[in-house]
């Protein structure tokens, strides 16, 4: 017995996402209680692979003496956290899937969508997904498991075949 053969008509999409993926899923409930999946898309972090060349000069003019962009006799070098630009970095991403899922939702139409990603970028998410349409969101760090280990997850499982 093939997929389709095992098929409901139920169509849904499932979007598993962190601060370095997000993947879009169609899902289909099967007749043996599980849950059939295909990926559809998927959206790389960009910018995690950016450096600071993209950024003005940050010294401060300390970084030797007589130097003339030197901003005065006090000043020291000044730097920036390697966590704020990964914050930075995560934040834009978060953004860019709220973008993503807008496009995404234009496809999928009326059908169900739902989201699950790691509590701390659920939170960053919230604030970059139009309310409009917007999928449900689910807690659940899941981007590092392939689609065979997705479609017997439990907590998967269940959040798809809700009704």
């Amino acid at each position: 017995m093939n997929l389709q053969q095992r098929t409901l008509s139920s169509l849904s999409y499932l979007v598993i996402a962190d601060a370095r993926r997000a993947q879009l899923l169609a899902c289909q409930r099967l007749n043996t209680a599980g849950i059939g999946l295909r990926a559809v898309r998927t959206l790389e972090n960009a910018h995690e692979a950016e450096h600071e060349h993209h950024r003005p000069s940050l010294g401060g003019g300390g970084e030797r003496q007589g130097s003339p962009t030197r901003g005065s006799a006090h000043a020291g070098p000044h730097s920036i956290a390697q966590g704020h630009t990964a914050e930075e970095e995560t934040e834009r991403f978060a953004r860019e899937i709220g973008r993503w899922l807008e496009r995404a939702q234009g496809e999928v139409g009326t059908a169900r969508l739902v989201l699950f990603a790691p509590p701390r970028f659920l939170g960053l998410l919230r604030k970059h997904i139009s309310t409009h349409g917007a999928p449900e969101l689910r807690e659940g760090d899941f981007a590092r498991l392939d689609l065979n280990q997705l479609t017997v997850h439990p907590t998967v499982v269940a959040a798809m075949t809700e009704l």
